[in-house]
C-alpha cells in the first residue's frame, strides 16, 4: 500500500465538564481512543475505541479503503485481561460490508497512544495508532506542585470546609446568596462565594468564590474539592495601592508573567512558569469544560491537561492617578477537573456499553418458525 499519511486525532466530542475525588488507580486502556488513515489514492480509514470497566466498544468508518471498501461497522467485546475477548457484530449499527469478527491486539504504545494490531488482512495496515482522546486521570501524571500558589492561602484541591476556615481567618464571611449550583443529569456542580469589606452603598467589594468538583447522585460520600477558585476586589480608594505596587506583588508571589499582553500566568506540567505563551499547547487528550464565578462575571472555558495550573490576573488602575482600582484573580487546576470529567463521563458511557454489550451478546434465539 502507498504512503500512508496519520490523520488528526478523530472524534472529540462536546462534553460537559465535572470532577472528583483523585482516583487511586487506573484500570489500564480505559478510555475514548481515536485516530484514523489516508492512503494518498482517496482512501480513508478512521477508528473509534472505547473501553470502559470491562467492555469495550470498536468502530470503524472507511472511505474506498481497499477491500474493506465503504462501511461503517461497529463491534463490542468484553476485556479480559486488557485484551479484548469475543468480538461481536453490533448489526443495528452501520452500513455495508463489515468484517465478520475483527481479531486484534492492543499494545499502550505511550501515556496517550494505544497501537492496536489487527490479524484481518484486509485492514491494511500493520498497526493501527490511536490517540487518547478521553481517558481516566492518573494520579502517577499528576503535575508538580507550585509553590505559594494560592489566593490568600486558598486553592484548587482543597475541600469546602478547609476554604471556608482559610478565609475565616481573614474576616470573610459566608454569602449563600450568591451561591450558584449547575445541575446536571445525576450530578451537580456548586459554586460558593464569601466576602468581606463594604463599598460606599454598603455591599460588599472583596469577593471570593470557589467552584468544586460534582456531586454525584450515584457518590453521595466522596467529598468535592475545588477545581476553580477566584478573588474579585474593588480596590477602595483609602487603601492608596499603586498599580505598579500590585503587579510587583503578583510577580514576588506567582513569578513572572507568561507574556506581555496580560497578568496570567501559566505553569507547565514540572511546575514552571510557561514563558512567551498564550495558551496551553494542544494534545491527544481533548480540552475539558471548566466553570467559574466572579462577583463581575461568570462562565465556562475549555482547560487543557497538557498544562498545569493557570493564574488568570487583571489589575485596574484610575488612568489619571496611576492608582490600583481593581484586582480579579482565578487559580484553575487542570487535574481535579480531569478526574471529575472521567468520573461522570465514563459513569453514563460505561452504562450504555454495558446496555448495548448485553443486548448485542444476548441476542442468540433461534430463528422463529414462520
Amino acid at each position: 500500500m502507498n504512503e500512508m499519511k496519520n490523520l488528526a486525532y478523530a472524534g472529540c466530542l462536546s462534553l460537559l465538564v465535572s470532577s472528583a475525588a483523585m482516583a487511586q488507580t487506573v484500570p489500564e486502556n480505559q478510555g475514548y481512543w481515536a485516530g484514523g488513515y489516508t492512503d494518498g489514492q482517496g482512501g480513508e480509514i478512521q477508528f473509534e475505541l472505547t473501553m470502559i470497566n470491562g467492555v469495550g466498544e470498536l468502530k470503524y468508518n472507511t472511505s474506498n479503503w481497499g477491500a474493506l471498501g465503504f462501511a461503517i461497522c461497529e463491534y463490542l467485546f468484553p476485556l479480559e485481561n486488557g485484551q479484548p475477548g469475543k468480538v461481536t457484530r453490533n448489526s443495528g449499527a452501520g452500513t455495508g460490508e463489515c468484517l465478520a469478527e475483527p481479531a486484534f491486539k492492543i499494545d499502550r504504545a505511550s501515556t496517550d497512544t494505544l497501537s492496536v494490531v489487527f490479524s484481518n488482512p484486509e485492514v491494511g495496515l500493520d498497526a493501527v495508532e490511536l490517540g487518547g482522546v478521553l481517558r481516566p486521570f492518573d494520579p502517577a501524571e499528576a503535575h508538580a506542585p507550585v509553590a505559594g500558589l494560592d489566593i490568600l492561602g486558598v486553592a484548587p484541591g482543597m475541600a469546602f470546609d478547609a476554604i471556608d476556615a482559610a478565609l475565616a481567618d481573614k474576616d470573610y464571611a459566608r454569602v449563600e446568596a450568591r451561591d450558584n449550583v449547575l445541575e446536571y443529569n445525576g450530578f451537580t456542580i456548586e459554586q460558593r462565594a464569601w466576602a468581606r469589606g463594604k463599598d460606599l452603598d454598603g455591599n460588599p467589594n472583596d469577593w471570593v468564590f470557589a467552584t468544586f468538583t460534582a456531586k454525584k447522585d450515584w457518590a453521595p460520600d466522596e467529598t468535592p474539592i475545588a477545581t476553580d477558585v477566584g478573588r474579585d476586589w474593588e480596590i477602595p480608594e483609602t487603601e492608596g495601592v499603586a498599580g505598579a505596587t500590585m503587579v510587583d506583588s503578583l510577580v514576588k508571589k506567582y513569578g513572572a508573567r507568561s507574556n506581555t499582553i496580560n497578568e496570567d500566568r501559566m505553569y507547565d506540567r514540572a511546575g514552571n512558569v510557561m514563558a512567551d505563551a498564550l495558551s496551553c499547547p494542544e494534545g491527544a487528550h481533548q480540552p475539558i469544560r471548566s466553570h467559574y464565578l466572579l462577583d463581575s462575571e461568570q462562565g465556562e472555558e475549555e482547560v487543557f491537561v497538557t498544562c498545569g495550573p493557570i493564574l488568570r490576573a487583571f489589575v485596574g488602575t484610575d488612568s489619571n492617578t496611576g492608582r490600583a482600582t481593581w484586582l480579579k484573580l482565578r487559580i484553575t487546576d487542570p487535574d481535579p477537573l480531569w478526574n471529575d470529567f472521567w468520573q461522570t463521563w465514563s459513569h453514563d458511557e460505561g452504562a450504555r456499553l454495558k446496555t448495548v454489550y448485553d443486548a448485542v451478546t444476548g441476542a442468540t434465539g433461534a430463528a422463529p418458525e414462520l
